[in-house]
């Protein structure tokens, strides 16, 4: 199994992320033989911009889009929507993770850092518990 990170800028998007009530998430990039693989949805809000983990799940099924600009909607099974969102701009394993994913530019983008995939699970667990 592989874990995918996915950013959700809601300046772009013109909505913010607590308003998502669905697993799923929309991008431009290829998602051939993705299913069973577990994304990670991340929102930045604000200036300075703060980031949260707002959701994850496996991916369950990719269809087309629904919205013109993406070309995939994919859609998820076992995961959640969290709220309240944990942070995640102070964790010190972060602003690395920010870099390798090109500060987020690169969409829909398979994670190869185990550290940050380990500090992902952690949290969820972390929030899970409550």
């Amino acid at each position: 199994m592989h874990d995918y990170v996915v950013y959700h800028k809601a300046e772009k998007m013109g909505y913010p992320a607590l308003d998502i009530e669905n697993l799923a998430i929309y991008t431009k990039k290829p998602t051939d033989s993705t299913e069973g693989n577990r994304v990670w949805l991340i929102a930045g809000e604000g200036s300075p911009r703060k980031y949260y983990l707002r959701a994850t799940f496996l991916i369950g099924a990719v269809e087309p889009s629904d919205k013109p600009a993406f070309k995939s909607r994919v859609t998820g099974t076992d995961g959640q929507l969290l709220d309240p969102m944990p942070s995640l701009h102070s964790e010190p394993w972060f602003p690395d993770f920010v870099e390798e994913q090109g500060r987020f530019a690169f969409g829909f983008n398979r994670i190869k850092n185990t550290t940050a995939i380990e500090a992902l699970r952690r949290i969820l667990l972390a929030n899970t518990l409550r």
